[in-house]
Order: C-alpha cells, then sequence, then structure tokens
C-alpha cells in the first residue's frame, strides 16, 4: 500500500505539468508545420535555399533550436524524472533535479521559458499548471521534504 504524502503529491503534480508541458511542445511543432510545404518541382537538383523555410524548424542554430524545441525538451526531461526510459542520455541525469529546491527551480523555469510563449492560452493555463507545481515543491521541502519521491511508473 502506498501513502500519499505531500512528497508524492507534489511528485504528481510535477509530472503532470511536465507531461502537459510535452504534449504542448507537441502541438507547437505541429502548428510550426502546418503551413510548411516541401518544394520539389519549383527546385533544381542542386539549388541553394529551396526548402529554407524547413530550416525555420529543423536546424541546429541555437536561436532557432532553443525557441522551437524548447517546451518539448523541458517536458521530455520533466517526465524523465520519474520515467527512466526517456532518460535518453547520461546528460539528463545531470540535468534532472535530485531535492524539492531544485525541482522548484525546474518548474518555474519551464513555466517561464516551456509554457507561457507557446500555444496562446493554452500555454498559460499550462504555465499556471507548472507554477502550482512549484508552489507546492516549495511546500514540500518546507514540510521536511528532502530528496523527490519518484512515482512507481513501469516503464
Amino acid at each position: 500500500m502506498s501513502s500519499c504524502d505531500v512528497g508524492v503529491i507534489t511528485s504528481c503534480l510535477c509530472f503532470i505539468a511536465s507531461l502537459f508541458t510535452t504534449l504542448q511542445g507537441i502541438a507547437y511543432l505541429i502548428l510550426r508545420l502546418e503551413g510548411l510545404d516541401m518544394r520539389w518541382e519549383e527546385c533544381s537538383f542542386f539549388e541553394q535555399d529551396c526548402n529554407y523555410p524547413w530550416r525555420g524548424i529543423f536546424s541546429f542554430r541555437p536561436n532557432i533550436l532553443f525557441d522551437v524545441w524548447t517546451p518539448l525538451l523541458l517536458g521530455v526531461l520533466g517526465m524523465s524524472i520519474h520515467v527512466m526510459a526517456l532518460r535518453f542520455c547520461a546528460l539528463f541525469v545531470w540535468l534532472l533535479p535530485s531535492n524539492y529546491i531544485q525541482y522548484a527551480f525546474f518548474m518555474a523555469v519551464t513555466a517561464l521559458f516551456g509554457n507561457v510563449g507557446y500555444c496562446g492560452q493554452a500555454g498559460v493555463i499550462v504555465a499556471i499548471l507548472s507554477g502550482v507545481a512549484f508552489l507546492f515543491c516549495i511546500m514540500a521541502r518546507l514540510m521536511g521534504e528532502g530528496n523527490i519521491k519518484l512515482l512507481q511508473t513501469k516503464w
């Protein structure tokens, strides 16, 4: 039988906020891809910049990479705290919070940089959820919780 204390409730809330951030990131990418066309007949075989708009989404330029992919990356990173299968590389373990103060900081960053500026009103609603998770992390730490209580997931 599992106990339902403030640490478990906080971890559940943070996980749900990260799940919605991931879904928001996917929705944002779909919206960005919606009007994107692959030009084939209009281009010669080695024509430069023929499909230039694709580089506005799929690029390693930091200003594009971070701007377009931030919600998805923060969402997957947040979910990987509890779902080990989402830890794609050792860097994830290095970036993940280990206590509720670090988790609060992570949720604040998620709300401010991964939610508010994406997907209109839906992004603001997800940011409010991430903000509530931030407050719960602070409350959990003030109530004596130290390390993050990991949720028992099957993945």
